[in-house]
């Protein structure tokens, strides 16, 4: 089940009664992106992929698993042979010493197999993390715009100083993305949405709307008193009201997520319990993955 923006935003909005104008819609809608994008970090989602043996131990990672994302990913497991599940076959899953998911030579990232060297006839499973992933929803929307310019799969979103579509850098700045060019003047675009559990759909938001009172706390500590007499808002002094609502918010994601001081997050959803951490290969980090594997 995904989520899409339209939705988030509704949720992180009633959280912040965001009637106010204090960010624009396109700034929440951004945050909520990068909310995703820590989330992934704490909780990544999990992807399995069969792999062909080719009768050696090292296996290129960008050629075998292809969703990896570079700096995000980790291998979880490996089950080698990979068991056939129409045959109830038995799963059997190597142990950590049989596997190293960050053996480089060349440039390039191998999964390095010590101890097997799988045939042209076997495979092995790998399951690994991956990021929750944006993908166009099919909530769309009709636009009318005059010489809009803009080709299918065109990655866009609504300017909020001109009220106007424009195209996006990136996909990780975009809102949309077209699915329709009816002609030089119109065109349909449909919504992003995120694949995240839907058990972590408040705390997710809660996150999200944490971020948008750290960004409207930065921009209250940088804006002077108003001198225009009918603005009587005290803008510093809202600054640390913002900053006090940021964490809370975000502190109830973090017990929701089951994050505390004693263990330390790294990149990919890896935490090390710095008592526990098993020595080898290179302290091989714990995962908290996804449940929703692919």
């Amino acid at each position: 089940m995904g989520f899409n923006l339209d939705v988030l935003l509704a949720q992180v909005d009633g959280i912040l009664s965001a009637d106010n104008g204090e960010l624009s819609q396109l700034r929440r809608q951004r945050i909520i992106k990068s909310a995703v994008e820590r989330y992934s970090q704490d909780r990544p989602d999990d992807v399995a992929t069969d792999v062909t043996g080719d009768g050696g131990k090292y296996y290129g990672i960008a050629a075998s698993l292809t969703s990896w994302i570079e700096g995000n990913s980790r291998v979880v497991s490996v089950e080698y042979p990979a068991a056939t599940v129409a045959s109830d076959e038995q799963p059997t899953m190597l142990e950590a010493e049989d596997w190293l998911d960050d053996y480089w030579a060349g440039g390039t990232r191998y999964l390095f197999l010590p101890n097997h060297s799988p045939a042209s006839t076997e495979a092995m499973r790998v399951l690994y993390t991956v990021p929750y992933a944006w993908t166009a929803s099919t909530v769309t929307t009709a636009v009318l715009q005059v010489a809009h310019g803009f080709t299918t799969s065109s990655v866009i979103y609504l300017d909020p100083d001109d009220s106007t579509w424009k195209s996006a850098a990136s996909a990780e700045i975009a809102t949309h993305t077209v699915s329709v060019v009816t002609d030089a003047d119109n065109f349909t675009a449909n919504v992003y949405e995120a694949d995240i559990p839907a058990g972590d759909f408040f705390a997710l938001c809660n996150l999200a709307a944490g971020l948008c009172c750290e960004a409207i706390a930065t921009k209250y500590s940088r804006t002077s008193d108003s001198p225009i007499g009918l603005d009587s808002v005290d803008h510093p002094s809202r600054a640390p009201e913002f900053a006090q609502r940021a964490k809370e918010l975000i502190d109830m994601y973090e017990d929701h997520m089951g994050l505390n001081a004693e263990q330390v997050r790294t990149g990919s959803g890896a935490f090390v319990d710095m008592d526990t951490a098993p020595g080898w290969p290179s302290g091989r980090q714990y995962l908290f993955h996804g449940r929703n594997t692919r």
